[in-house]
C-alpha cells in the first residue's frame, strides 16, 4: 500500500507562502488586466510585499518598510525612465507615496493594538513629549491656510517620520531584534556607498557631461578641479531622496555598525570592512564638510565613553591637537584653496572661520532672518505643509527667497511656532538622556554609546540643517525607540527578578 507524503508547514510559513502567492498573483493582474503603470504596480507590489511580512514577523515588516521608505526615490526614477521610455502613462505617483502611508498605516495598527491590550503608551518623559510635539503638529494643520496641504504634510513629517517611534518603542524589548535592523541597514549602506562611487566613476548623463565640458573650457584650472571634486550630490540622490539624506543616513549606520563592530563576525566582518572603507571613500570624494565633521564627532564621543578616565584624558588631549593641526594647515592652506577657484575647496578653507563663511552668511541673510521674521509675525507657526511653504511661500514669492530656514529649531518654530520648538528641543534633551541610561547598562551599552554619538552628532548639525527630517529622520525616530523599548525591557527585567526575590524571601 502506498504511503502519502504529508508535508506539515508552520501557520507563520503558510500565511507567508499564501502572502506571496498573492502578491505574484495581483502583480500579474495589474499590469496585464488594470495596465497601470510600473509606477502604480510597483507601489502596489512594495505594499503588499511589506503588509505580508508584517502580518508574519513584525521585525521582518518593520525593517522591510524602512527600507522602502529609504531607497523609494530609486524605485520612483526607475519607474519613470521606463513608462516615458515605453510611451506609457506614468500616471498619479502612487510610488511616491505608498512607503508613507504603508508605515504611517502599521504605525496606527501597533498603537490601536497597545491600546486593546491595554499597554502603556507613554510611560516615559521622551514619549508623552514626542506625543505633546504630534498634537502640535496636528494643530497646526489648520494654521497652514490649507487643511488639505496641513495633513499632507502632517503626513509627511509627523506620520510615519516621527511616530515611527512608538511602533519601534512596542515591538523592540531585546538588542537581538534591534540586530535585524542592524544587519539590513549595513547592507543598505554598503550598496548606497558602492553605487554612490560607481556613479561617481562612470555616470555621465548627457546634461551633466555638457556641464562638465562646459566648466573645463570656460573656468580653466577652476573648472577642471570641479569636475574633479564633481558634486557626489548629483548622483547620491538616485538611491535616497537627497544627499544629505545619504549622508546623514549613513551616520547612522556608521555609528552602529562601530559600536557593534565586535559582534561582526565571519562574512558580516567582511561586511563590515568594505561597508567603512566605501563609507570613508565617498567622505573622502564628496568632501562635504558637515558629514565629516559628524562622523568625527561620532568618533570622539564614542571612543570616549568606551575609555577609562585616564584613556578620556588622552583622548581629549589627542582631539586638541588633532583640532589645532587641523586648524594650523586651513590657515596656511586657505590662500591655496581660495586661489584653485574651485566651490569644494573653497568651503573647505571656511573652516578655518566658520561665522565668517559665506555660506553661514548665505543662510543668515537668506534663509535664517526672513524664517525669524516669518516666526515673529506667526508665533503659532504657519504650519507643517511640504517643505514648510505653505503662507510661507506667499512672501517667499514677493521676496524670492524660500523660506527655508536650514536650521531644525527654526524649522519646528517656523512650522508650529514657539510652543513645538520648545517641545522639539526638549524632546531632543530627553532623548540623549535616554542614551545615558542605555550605556550605564551592561546589556545595552553599545547601542548606548551608538545612539548617543549620533544624537549629539545629529545636534550639531541640526544648527545649520535638517537631520531629523526626512528618511534620515526617519531613521533616527525609529532607532530612538528602539531605545526606548530596550529601556522598557530593562525594567521589565529588573522589576521581575525583584518580583522572585521577593518570592524567595517569603518562601
Amino acid at each position: 500500500m502506498m504511503r502519502r507524503a504529508v508535508i506539515t508547514l508552520s501557520p507563520a510559513f503558510n500565511f507567508r507562502y499564501f502572502g506571496l502567492a498573492l502578491i505574484a498573483g495581483l502583480f500579474a493582474t495589474a499590469v496585464i488586466v488594470l495596465q497601470l503603470s510600473l509606477n502604480q504596480t510597483l507601489a502596489l507590489v512594495f505594499s503588499l510585499i511589506v503588509i505580508t511580512l508584517w502580518a508574519s514577523d513584525k521585525m521582518a515588516g518593520l525593517t522591510a518598510g524602512l527600507i522602502f521608505f529609504l531607497t523609494k526615490s530609486f524605485w520612483v526614477r526607475l519607474a519613470y525612465s521606463v513608462d516615458i521610455s515605453s510611451g506609457a502613462n506614468s500616471g498619479f505617483d502612487l510610488l511616491g507615496v505608498a512607503p508613507a502611508l504603508i508605515l504611517a498605516a502599521i504605525i496606527l495598527w501597533q498603537v490601536s493594538l497597545d491600546l486593546v491590550l491595554g499597554r502603556i503608551l507613554f510611560p516615559d518623559r521622551s514619549r508623552r513629549l514626542m506625543l505633546a510635539f504630534a498634537a502640535v503638529g496636528f494643530l497646526s494643520i489648520f494654521t497652514s491656510g490649507s487643511p488639505v496641504i496641513g495633513l499632507g504634510g502632517f503626513e509627511r513629517n509627523i506620520l510615519p517620520n516621527m511616530m515611527i517611534l512608538f511602533l519601534t518603542a512596542s515591538i523592540i524589548s531585546d538588542v537581538s531584534q534591534l540586530k535585524i535592523i542592524m544587519k539590513a541597514m549595513i547592507i543598505v549602506g554598503l550598496i548606497s556607498s558602492v553605487y554612490a562611487i560607481g556613479q561617481y566613476i562612470v555616470g555621465l548623463y548627457p546634461w551633466e557631461l555638457e556641464w562638465f565640458l562646459n566648466e573645463a573650457s570656460e573656468n580653466g584650472l577652476a573648472g577642471w578641479l570641479t569636475i574633479g571634486l564633481r558634486g557626489i550630490e548629483f548622483r547620491i540622490f538616485s538611491l535616497f531622496y537627497g544627499y544629505m539624506d545619504f549622508f546623514f543616513t549613513n551616520i547612522l549606520i556608521f555609528s552602529l555598525a562601530l559600536a557593534f563592530r565586535a559582534d561582526w563576525t565571519g562574512k558580516w566582518r567582511l561586511v563590515y570592512r568594505l561597508y567603512v572603507l566605501s563609507w570613508l571613500g565617498v567622505l573622502f570624494l564628496s568632501l562635504e564638510r558637515m558629514p565629516i565633521v559628524m562622523i568625527l564627532i561620532v568618533l570622539f564621543v564614542a571612543r570616549f565613553i568606551e575609555s577609562t578616565s585616564t584613556g578620556r584624558k588622552r583622548i581629549i588631549w589627542a582631539a586638541v591637537l588633532i583640532a589645532a593641526a587641523f586648524y594650523f594647515l586651513l590657515l596656511v592652506g586657505g590662500p591655496l584653496l581660495n586661489a584653485t577657484g574651485a566651490d569644494k575647496l573653497m568651503r573647505l578653507a571656511e573652516l578655518a572661520s566658520p561665522l565668517e563663511a559665506v555660506s553661514i552668511q548665505d543662510r543668515a541673510e537668506t534663509k535664517w532672518l526672513p524664517a525669524l521674521e516669518t516666526i515673529k509675525n506667526n508665533p503659532l507657526g504657519v504650519g507643517i505643509g511640504y517643505g514648510s511653504q505653505t503662507r510661507a511661500s506667499e512672501n517667499a514669492s514677493q521676496s524670492e527667497n524660500f523660506v527655508k530656514p536650514h536650521n531644525e529649531i527654526i524649522q519646528k518654530a517656523l512650522e508650529t511656532g514657539l510652543i513645538g520648538a520648545l517641545i522639539f528641543s526638549l524632546l531632543l534633551i530627553s532623548i540623549f538622556r535616554d542614551t545615558i541610561i542605555l550605556v550605564r547598562a551592561k546589556v545595552s551599552r553599545r547601542y548606548g554609546i551608538a545612539m548617543a554619538a549620533a544624537a549629539i552628532a545629529f545636534g550639531v548639525c541640526g544648527m545649520v540643517n535638517l537631520p531629523f527630517s526626512g528618511s534620515s529622520g526617519l531613521f533616527f525616530w525609529l532607532l530612538a525607540g528602539a531605545m526606548l523599548g530596550l529601556k522598557d525591557g530593562m525594567l521589565h527585567t529588573e522589576t521581575a527578578s525583584q518580583t522572585d526575590v521577593q518570592c524567595a524571601d517569603t518562601t
